[in-house]
Formats: structure tokens, sequence, C-alpha cells
């Protein structure tokens, strides 16, 4: 019983707000590239997140087509990514003074569209999402971003996967640490 009270109370002092980061809330938008089997789609992603303890947060992610590219391979077929939504946990942790390794790992879906010879169609992509990056603040709330992020679909359409290189400009609204 003491040790079940003992891990309470060190349980909640770690969750005091006196545990949490002084500012938790940050923006960024940059340009990602969709890289699948036979096409690489260019993106503007944007991003939301939240900070809720020095080392541990959760962030959203809405990326937009910019066009649509040829598939490799297949004569007078494309595809372009309409929309793409993410929800992640991502953790943090601090390895100089102003930068940052993060991973994540979360859930997306996202629409894509496909033509072939005037023939069009629509695909639905969902699957869970991890990656890694980093992230150098140039002042106290600029700074850049640069990651990799695994979306394992679940749909046929895309058997091996979609690899997302992603580099971003970050604001955030006071110092996180």
């Amino acid at each position: 019983m003491k040790k079940i009270a003992v891990a309470a109370v060190l349980v909640g002092a770690a969750l005091q707000p006196s545990g949490m980061a002084q500012s938790d809330l940050y923006v960024s938008g940059g340009y990602s590239a969709f890289d699948s089997e036979g096409a690489t789609l260019s993106t503007l992603s944007l991003r939301g997140g939240l900070a809720f303890h020095e080392i541990l947060g959760g962030e959203f992610e809405a990326s937009f087509g910019l066009g649509a590219e040829d598939l490799d391979g297949v004569s007078g077929a494309q595809v372009e990514l309409e929309n793409q939504f993410g929800a992640y946990l991502v953790g943090r942790y601090p390895v100089a003074q102003d930068f940052d390794v993060l991973a994540r790992i979360g859930y997306t879906t996202g629409e894509y569209q496909s033509s072939n010879s005037g023939v069009t169609g629509d695909i639905e992509v969902d699957g869970v999402a991890f990656g890694v990056g980093g992230e150098y603040m140039l002042t106290d709330a600029w700074g850049v971003r640069a990651d990799y992020t695994r979306i394992e679909a679940e749909d046929d359409s895309f058997d091996g996967g979609i690899d997302v290189f992603s580099i971003s400009g970050v604001y955030k609204f006071g110092d996180m640490r």
C-alpha cells in the first residue's frame, strides 16, 4: 500500500503544472514530398502542435497536393494528392541548446486522385505513420524542421507504403524548455 501511495505522489508531482512546458503551442508550414512506387508528389504541409510535457506532445498535420505527377512505367497515368490529415504523438529530446531530435507515431488518412486515359478515380489511403527528424531554432520563436515519415498504407494501391520527406519553418509561441 505504501508503494502505491509513493508512486501516486511521484506521478502527481511529475504531471503538475511546474513540470509542464512554459508555452506549449507551435505551428509549422513547408514543403513535403510524398514518395511511393511510381511517383513523387509535391505538397504544402501545415502542422500545429501542443507540448504537454518538455519531451512529449501531440500534433496535427494537413497536407495538400501541388499538382499531378506522371506514374513511372504507365503511359498516360497520373496521380495527385488531394489532401492528407494526420494526428501524432511526438517525443522530443534536446541534444543542444537550440537543436532537438524528434520521433513521432500516429495515424493518417489521405485522398488521392488517379487518372489514366481520361478515366479518373479517387483512392482513400489510411494507415499508421511513424518518423524521425530534427528541429533547429534560429531564434527563441523561429526555427526550421526536417523530418522523414513512413506511412504504412492499408490500401493495396500503395503496397510499398509511402515515404514522406519534409522541410518546414516553425513558429513557437514561447520557449518550450
